[in-house]
């Protein structure tokens, strides 16, 4: 979904999984959910949370499923890959780019006109446990999220139920869980043998990965 999309100095956030990034392979799962989801409800906004150089957003705003984009990166170096590569494919004027989000900076920059528009991919390593509270879910309620769920990262287990049942409250939930990718269907591999291929597959996962799918409870699930 994102062929013909230039992106450079991608070592910084990405290692293990650079040649799934050069594939196309990585997290496709996400590329064709996002994809499906902007098609379905005519959304117009993406939300980067954790945007590293941009392999999402820069692709989704290049390839025309989105208009306007805001990156969020704390990582100093990777937000000035992410300048770098905006240049590349021309979208300077497309996406914003910032530091830290939170919920009065997110507010500031999108109205209560776009939240209904408005599609959030959240990467934040387990921050998204604090980030969701009321106040935020109230104001964004009608807005659809993409959230990598780190629980593993949160050894409080009362405040990850209180962010699950938080959730369910506002939104229709959707599980979404990392798969295998077959890399026999990708013909630039032939020539290399079966370890290299399953190698090259892989996104360095610590375990298998899943994606909450929160979506407007006044849509039908």
């Amino acid at each position: 979904p994102y062929q013909g999309v230039k992106l450079q100095n991608l070592f910084s956030s990405y290692k293990v999984d650079l040649v799934s990034i050069l594939l196309g392979t990585y997290e496709i799962e996400i590329q064709r959910k996002i994809i499906e989801l902007s098609k379905n409800n005519g959304l117009k906004n993406f939300v980067d949370l954790g945007a590293g150089e941009g392999f999402h957003i820069i692709s989704l705003i290049k390839k025309n499923h989105f208009n306007r984009g805001l990156a969020y990166e704390i990582n100093k170096q990777s937000r000035n890959n992410l300048e770098k590569n905006l240049a590349l494919n021309n979208l300077e004027n497309k996406i914003e780019i910032y530091n830290e989000a939170n919920f009065n900076s997110l507010k500031e920059k999108i109205n209560k006109n776009d939240v209904e528009k408005t599609l959030f991919l959240i990467d934040i390593e387990g921050h998204e446990f604090n980030l969701f509270n009321e106040s935020f879910c109230e104001y964004f309620k009608e807005s659809f999220f993409i959230i990598e769920d780190h629980h593993f990262n949160i050894l409080d287990v009362n405040k990850k139920n209180k962010f699950y049942d938080l959730v369910k409250n506002f939104f229709n939930i959707e599980i979404l869980k990392d798969t295998g990718k077959n890399p026999f269907e990708l013909k630039i591999l032939d020539n290399y043998n079966d370890d290299e291929k399953y190698l090259m597959m892989s996104e360095g996962r610590p375990e298998t990965m899943q994606w909450l799918i929160l979506k407007p409870k006044k849509l039908t699930i």
